[in-house]
């Protein structure tokens, strides 16, 4: 692509600028998505997969995704020596560096006033609700499992039900739902978002970039890359977010949530759930 561009016409380069630029979201945009994007049609963007060599825009993206995944161009090289530890080469220390890259992506792409906004909304709230259906569950039940240990009500939702819209149709206007989801985001997580907004409630959407259909719906809207080597998505980023927030809660009030974990461990000691 980068040697044919003085050959393609407007339309096309327009197309190849935005494919090298983004290439992580590539693989995931519609034929009509990514024509938007370069201000031409979804027909003049088959054409160009076609002029390429791909059989159609299908095999385009895979191969944006491919690349993106394990090519080294379109991301910067960790080398060895940026490590305290020389490994080789293979898919266990890919997958290691992809992730370190999606920890300094998710850093780069969060600004600090917006997520410090986030932890003002999380420590004023009285109930949290976090949602996340499918792979945002393990998001999910790492909010649930940190927010609750520093004494926030919070709940997961994974899946549409009576009793999880009813929960957030009684939500207050300082309590909070956090909604995950990715790419195209599950319709569960929109819909919470906005019955959430409808009452009243802060809420704050942790979603991939900014071309999510997540992105921009809530009041607050964090990055978490979460690019990987292999057919599933790496959930190091969001996971991090949500441990971040969760420190910068306690370390806030740093006595009263220490007095509250202690009093959680020695009732657990008690319990004897822990031998």
């Amino acid at each position: 692509m980068r040697e044919g561009f003085d050959s393609f016409s407007r339309s096309q380069k327009a197309i190849a600028r935005y494919i090298v630029d983004h290439l992580e979201e590539t693989g995931y945009l519609s034929a009509e998505e990514l024509a938007r994007m370069g201000n031409t049609s979804s027909s003049t963007v088959v054409r160009f997969a076609q002029s390429l060599g791909f059989s159609g825009y299908p095999d385009l993206q895979k191969a944006a995704r491919d690349e993106h995944r394990l090519g080294a161009a379109s991301r910067p090289v960790v080398h060895d020596d940026q490590l305290l530890f020389v490994v080789e080469e293979d898919f266990l220390t890919r997958a290691l560096r992809t992730d370190i890259l999606s920890l300094e992506e998710t850093l780069a792409k969060n600004a600090l006033a917006v997520f410090n906004e986030a932890v003002d909304m999380l420590e004023k709230a009285e109930q949290v609700v976090v949602v996340g259906p499918h792979e945002a569950e393990v998001v999910a039940a790492q909010a649930v499992y940190l927010f609750e240990l520093l004494g926030k009500t919070t709940l997961a939702m994974s899946e549409a039900s009576e009793a999880h819209v009813a929960r957030i149709t009684r939500l207050q206007p300082n309590d909070l739902l956090i909604a995950v989801g990715f790419r195209r985001a599950h319709p569960v997580t929109l819909s919470a978002v906005r019955n959430a907004s409808s009452v009243g409630a802060n809420t704050v959407a942790i979603t991939d970039n900014s071309l999510s259909e997540l992105a921009g719906k809530a009041d607050l809207t964090l990055y978490a890359d979460i690019d990987s080597t292999f057919f599933a998505h790496s959930l190091v980023g969001p996971l991090s977010l949500v441990t971040a927030l969760a420190a910068a809660l306690y370390s806030r009030d740093r006595e009263r949530y220490d007095s509250g974990l202690q009093a959680i461990r020695g009732r657990i000691d008690e319990s004897g759930w822990l031998k």
